[in-house]
């Protein structure tokens, strides 16, 4: 598993699990589902989740 994979999987525990907390606080599913929704369109939004590998740019080679 690469490092964008663990990254993405660490982002998603901490939803999780802030979802869960308020989810229990207001016992509602409804919260759970609102907040993990909420949080994981922020943090994709924000270039913090990377659903997909950012392609590369062909690099250009100076001639001599």
């Amino acid at each position: 598993m690469g490092a964008r994979q663990r990254l993405n999987s660490r982002y998603v525990t901490g939803i999780l699990i802030i979802a869960a907390v308020c989810g229990v606080a207001a016992d509602s599913w409804g919260i759970f589902a609102g907040v993990t929704i909420v949080l994981a369109a922020i943090l994709i939004h924000g270039g913090n989740i990377r659903p997909n590998p950012t392609p590369r740019k062909p690099r250009r080679f100076r001639r001599r």
